[in-house]
C-alpha cells in the first residue's frame, strides 16, 4: 500500500541517480532549456522543504500608494505597498531562494542567446547530478525529521554556494560572449537589447562605428560648434559631455546629475566662475518664460535671497555660515544648466503632464554619438569600441565607467587596475560592482612597500564612487556579493559622493564609512536590505545630502544624526516608538539649523499629526516637508498584569488616581520658510486648524496623496476667499474628500495654477482633462 502523503511530507518525485547518469549523454548537445528546467524542478523541491519564512510583522512602504486594479476597485484603495524584501533569513533559505531567482534570470537570458545553447547546456548539466544527490539526502532527512528539525549541513550549504557562484558567473558571461553569427546586412539594433532595461548597452553600428561618416554630418558639426562656444567655460563643457556616459534616449534624473556634478566639484566651481554666471544669468533673463524664470537674485547671485513670503523679512543666516551671503542652491544651478542645454537643442526635457516642469532629460542618438566621439578623443570617457559592446577602461582623465560584464574583464582584477589616480567610478550597467572595492585595498596601493607600515594607505584622487543605480526605475538588479569588501572604504579619504542606490544584500554599512570625513553626499536610496545606519555617523562632518528613502528595514535613527550640523537634505527619517537613548527623535533635528528638505516616515501609532507638526515648529529654514504615515512597529514591552507586581500596580492605581492632564499648549505652526508640503496616507478625517487653507499663507505647493478618512479641508466653508498662496495642488486617492470646483478654486485656493486630481470621486465639477490635470490658461 502506498504511503500516505501528508502536508509535512511533500511528494518529491525525482529520477534516480542511475537514470540521470544514463540520460546525461543523450541530452548532451541539446538546448539548455531542458537542463535548466531539471535544475529548477530540483530547486523547487528544495524550496518546498525550506520555504522562505515571512516575519510576523513587515515594515511596509509608507510613501507608495497602491494603484487601482481589477481586484482593487478605486473606492477601496489602501495606502500600503507590496511586501518588502526580507533581509534576515536562514543561510540555507537564502541559498535556495537566490539560486531559484538566478535560474529564472538565466532562463530569460538563454531565450535571447540561442547561439550559445551548447556551451550553456554543457556547463549547466554538470550541476544536475550533484544537486540530485543533495536533494536525495534532504529527502531522506525530511522523511525522518519534523519540519522544525530539518536543516542543511555545512557541506550541503557549501555545495549550494559553489553551484550558485557558478550560475552567477555563467549568467554574467552569457551576454559577453562574441556574436558567432550575425545576419548579413543586419540592422543597427541587431547588436543588443533594444530597451536597455537592466541589460547591456550597445553601440549603434550605423553611428558609432563609422567615425568619419559621423564627422561629415551636420549634427556633429553643430555639437562641435556648441562646445566651441563654451571654450571659456570648460565646466559647462564637462557637464554636457557627461551625457556621453548614459545610453541615448534614456531618461536621466536631474537629482542624479546634481549629485554627480557636486561630487566632481563642478557645481562649487561654477558658483565661483564669472563667465558661467554671465551665460546662465543672461539666458534666464532673456529666453526663459516668466513662469520658469527665477527671481532677480535667484541664480548665481551674490545677494542675499529672501526665502520667505513676499512681505516677509529676509531670513538671517544661521549656523557656521552666519553673517555670510547665502550661496546659490545646487538645484537651481543644475536646473539653469539643463535649461540652457535644452534651449540649445543639445538635450531634450522629458515631458510629463503630471509635472509642472520636467525633472528628467534625455539625448537623441546622433547628438549622443557626437558627444561619445568627442569625449573619447579628448580622453574624458572611454567605454565604446568600434562595432563592439561597451567595455570598462580607465580613460586618460582617470574616469572608469562600469558596464555589464565588467566583473568578468581582466581589468576587474585588482592587480590589473592601477587605482592611485582614479578620480571617478560610475556604474552604468554592471550588476555585480563590488569587485571595485578591491582596487582600493592595502595590497594594491602602489606606494612603496617599505613605507606601508609607517604611512597610512589612502587614495586621495577618488572623489566619486557611484556603484548604485542611476535610473529611477528598479528594472536593473544590482547586487553586492560580499559586503565585507566595504571595509576598503576607509582608504577613500577624499571621497565626496558615495552612492549605493538600489543595491541589494547590504544589511549594514561598514564602520569604514565613518572615516569619509569629506563626504558630501551619501545616497542609500532603495537599499531594501539595509537595517541600520552607523552609530558614529556624526563623524561625516561635511555631509550635506543624506538619502535613505525606501530603506524599509531601517526602523530607527542613530542618536548622533542630529550632530550633522551641515546637513541640508535628509530623506527617509523614521519616527518609531522606540525609546532607547540611542535613538534620534524628530524634535532633536532642530539642532540641524541648515536643514531645508526633510522627508519623514511615521511608524508610531501614538505619534499624532499634532505631535509631528509641534516637533517641526522650530525648524526655521525648512522649505520642503514630506510626511508618510504607515505601518506601526512596536517595541514596547507588555506590562505585567498578574502576580505580585500586577497586584501592586492595581492597588496603587486605586489609591493614587492618575494626575489631571496638563493645560493644552498653543497649537503648532508651520515654519515660515516652508514652501512645499507633501502628506501621504493622511490618518485623520479632517485637516487640523493649522493646516486649513486659510493658514497656508507662505505655502506654494500642497500634495495630499492617500487618506481614506479625509473628508474635507476644514469644519466649515470659508465665507470669503482665503489668503492661501498655494499654486500647485495634488489630490490623489481620497475617496471621501468632498468639495466642488467652485469652492476649491474661488474660496480655498484662489491663487491655484495647477491641479492634479486622481481617484477623488467626490471632488466634482473640475475642468480637468482625461487624466485629471488642470492648468491655468
Amino acid at each position: 500500500m502506498a504511503s500516505k502523503i501528508t502536508p509535512q511530507q511533500p511528494n518529491l518525485v525525482m529520477k534516480s541517480e542511475q537514470d540521470l547518469e544514463q540520460n546525461s549523454d543523450q541530452k548532451k548537445g541539446n538546448g539548455p532549456e531542458d537542463s535548466i528546467k531539471q535544475i529548477q524542478k530540483i530547486v523547487e523541491s528544495l524550496h518546498t522543504i525550506f520555504p522562505l519564512q515571512q516575519p510576523a510583522k513587515l515594515t511596509q512602504s509608507q510613501s507608495t500608494v497602491v494603484l487601482p486594479t481589477q481586484s482593487n476597485p478605486p473606492p477601496l484603495i489602501t495606502a500600503t505597498s507590496a511586501p518588502i524584501p526580507l533581509s534576515k533569513n536562514e543561510e540555507s533559505e537564502n541559498s535556495i531562494h537566490r539560486l531559484k531567482r538566478n535560474l529564472f534570470l538565466l532562463e530569460k537570458d538563454v531565450e535571447k542567446v540561442r547561439e550559445l545553447n551548447n556551451d550553456v547546456a554543457d556547463e549547466v548539466e554538470k550541476h544536475i547530478i550533484p544537486l540530485a544527490k543533495l536533494l536525495k539526502k534532504v529527502e531522506d532527512q525530511a522523511a525522518e525529521a519534523t519540519l522544525a528539525k530539518r536543516k542543511l549541513t555545512k557541506g550541503m550549504k557549501k555545495d549550494l554556494e559553489d553551484i550558485n557562484k557558478k550560475i552567477f558567473k555563467l549568467m554574467c558571461e552569457v551576454p559577453l560572449l562574441p556574436n558567432k553569427r550575425r545576419k548579413p546586412g543586419g540592422l543597427d539594433s541587431d547588436a543588443g537589447d533594444g530597451d536597455n532595461n537592466g541589460k547591456g548597452i550597445f553601440c549603434l553600428h550605423g553611428i558609432h562605428a563609422n567615425d568619419e561618416d559621423l564627422k561629415t554630418r551636420a549634427v556633429f558639426r553643430y555639437v562641435e560648434e556648441e562646445l566651441k562656444k563654451l571654450t571659456d567655460t570648460p565646466l559647462l563643457q564637462i557637464c554636457l559631455l557627461s551625457f556621453a556616459v548614459f545610453p541615448e534616449n534614456q531618461e536621466v534624473n536631474r537629482t542624479m546629475l546634481m549629485y554627480w556634478w557636486i561630487g566632481e566639484n563642478i557645481i562649487p566651481d561654477i558658483e565661483a566662475d564669472d563667465a558661467v554666471k554671465k551665460i546662465l544669468k543672461d539666458f534666464t533673463r532673456e529666453i526663459l518664460p516668466d513662469e520658469f524664470r527665477p527671481p532677480e537674485d535667484g541664480i548665481l547671485s551674490d545677494k542675499v535671497k529672501p526665502p520667505g513670503p513676499d512681505n516677509a523679512e529676509p531670513k538671517k543666516n544661521v549656523g557656521p555660515d552666519k553673517g555670510k551671503p547665502d550661496k546659490d542652491r545646487p538645484e537651481d544651478v543644475v536646473k539653469a544648466i539643463l535649461d540652457y542645454f535644452t534651449e540649445r537643442k543639445l538635450i531634450e526635457a522629458v515631458e510629463n503632464k503630471r509635472k509642472v516642469e520636467p525633472n528628467s532629460y534625455k539625448m537623441t542618438p546622433f547628438v549622443h554619438s557626437s558627444l561619445v566621439l568627442i569625449s573619447k578623443e579628448i580622453g574624458l570617457f572611454d567605454m565604446y569600441r568600434k562595432g563592439e559592446k561597451p567595455t570598462m577602461k580607465k580613460s586618460n582623465m582617470y574616469k572608469v565607467c562600469l558596464v555589464e560584464g565588467s566583473s568578468s574583464q581582466a581589468e576587474a582584477k585588482a592587480n590589473k587596475m592601477t587605482a592611485d589616480d582614479i578620480e571617478t567610478v560610475i556604474n552604468v550597467s554592471e550588476r555585480f560592482p563590488d569587485f571595485t572595492f578591491k582596487w582600493f585595498s592595502e595590497e594594491q596601493s602602489s606606494q612603496n612597500k617599505m613605507f606601508r607600515r609607517l604611512k597610512k594607505i589612502v587614495y586621495p584622487e577618488l572623489k566619486v564612487f557611484y556603484l548604485g543605480r542611476w535610473e529611477r526605475t528598479a528594472k536593473r538588479h544590482i547586487e553586492i556579493e560580499n559586503p565585507e569588501h566595504m571595509k576598503y572604504l576607509k582608504h577613500m579619504t577624499k571621497l565626496r559622493l558615495l552612492s549605493f542606490q538600489g543595491i541589494s544584500r547590504i544589511e549594514r554599512l561598514d564602520d569604514a564609512v565613518c572615516k569619509l570625513r569629506e563626504l558630501i553626499i551619501l545616497d542609500l536610496r532603495a537599499c531594501y536590505n539595509l537595517e541600520k545606519l552607523p552609530d558614529k555617523i556624526n563623524l561625516l562632518e561635511e555631509l550635506i545630502y543624506l538619502d535613505i528613502t525606501d530603506c524599509y528595514m531601517i526602523d530607527r535613527m542613530p542618536k548622533r544624526l542630529s550632530w550633522l550640523v551641515k546637513l541640508e537634505v535628509l530623506k527617509g527619517f523614521v519616527v518609531s516608538d522606540a525609546h532607547e537613548d540611542t535613538v534620534c527623535t524628530l524634535a532633536e533635528l532642530q539642532a540641524l539649523r541648515n536643514l531645508r528638505k526633510l522627508s519623514i516616515t511615521v511608524n508610531n501609532g501614538d505619534f499624532t499629526v499634532e505631535h509631528l507638526f509641534r516637533a517641526i515648529t522650530g525648524f526655521e529654514n525648512l522649505e520642503k516637508l514630506k510626511v508618510a504615515w504607515g505601518s506601526i512597529i512596536t517595541y514596547k514591552k507588555n506590562k505585567a498584569t498578574g502576580g505580585m507586581q500586577g497586584m501592586v500596580e492595581r492597588v496603587l492605581t486605586r489609591v493614587n488616581p492618575p494626575p489631571l492632564p496638563p493645560p493644552v499648549p498653543e497649537p503648532p505652526k508651520l515654519p515660515k520658510s516652508l514652501r512645499k508640503l507633501d502628506l501621504q496616507c493622511f490618518p485623520d478625517p479632517e485637516l487640523p486648524k493649522w493646516l486649513e487653507p486659510g493658514k497656508l499663507v507662505g505655502l506654494e505647493k500642497l500634495y495630499i496623496k492617500g487618506g481614506t478618512e479625509l473628508t474635507g479641508f476644514g469644519k466649515a466653508l470659508p465665507d470669503k476667499p482665503t489668503e492661501c498662496n498655494v499654486k500647485v495642488l495634488r489630490l490623489k486617492f481620497l475617496p471621501r474628500l468632498k468639495v466642488e470646483w467652485r469652492d476649491l478654486k474661488e474660496l480655498y485656493f484662489p491663487k491655484l495654477k495647477f491641479l492634479d486630481k486622481y481617484q477623488c470621486p467626490q471632488v466634482s465639477l473640475c475642468p480637468c482633462d482625461g487624466i485629471g490635470i488642470w492648468r491655468s490658461p
